[in-house]
């Protein structure tokens, strides 16, 4: 968020997490800026229809169950404008060995996105994996000198991919 703030600091933003802890945390993290904040689900999101132009996922719909991921995307087009744009896991575009090691984490699911937007009639504009963005990846992650809280594992556990609503 503090890069749309910083490139596009005219834009509203916002942001949804069913982690309470997480809003507060949001608030900590970038306090120079202001971001509403809702507790809500992803399958119901309790926002208006069009609240936002853009709507970005980074790691979230992985966490979403198979009966459900087509009601959260389905919800997603709702509250959204204009584009989505989601940064996720997607083991088929993944390299074999993080494919394998990541099977053991039973909560990440991989979902095919491009064919679930469109197979609701929506037009992906881009869609890139690590191949199209893995060196500028490491070179941003080394430069901003970013902590995690987690293993690093790599620009390869990512697609992304920018959908037209």
């Amino acid at each position: 968020m503090k890069r749309v703030k910083s490139e596009f600091p005219d834009v509203r933003i916002g942001g949804v997490d069913f982690s309470f802890p997480q809003l507060q945390n949001s608030r900590r993290y970038r306090p120079e800026f202001e971001m509403p904040v809702v507790q809500g689900d992803a399958c119901e999101i309790p926002l208006k229809d069009n609240a936002y132009d853009v709507a970005f996922t980074l790691g979230v719909y992985m966490n979403i169950h198979p009966d459900k991921i087509g009601k959260a995307v389905d919800e997603l087009i709702r509250v959204t404008g204009k584009y989505i744009i989601h940064i996720e896991w997607d083991q088929d575009w993944s390299t074999p060995e993080l494919k394998e090691k990541r099977a053991f984490k039973t909560n990440i699911v991989s979902h095919n996105y491009k064919k679930l937007y469109e197979s609701r009639g929506k037009k992906v504009l881009k869609f890139e994996t690590y191949k199209d963005f893995g060196a500028k990846f490491h070179q941003r992650f080394r430069s901003a000198s970013i902590e995690t809280w987690e293993q690093f594992e790599g620009p390869e556990k990512y697609i992304f991919i920018l959908i037209e609503v």
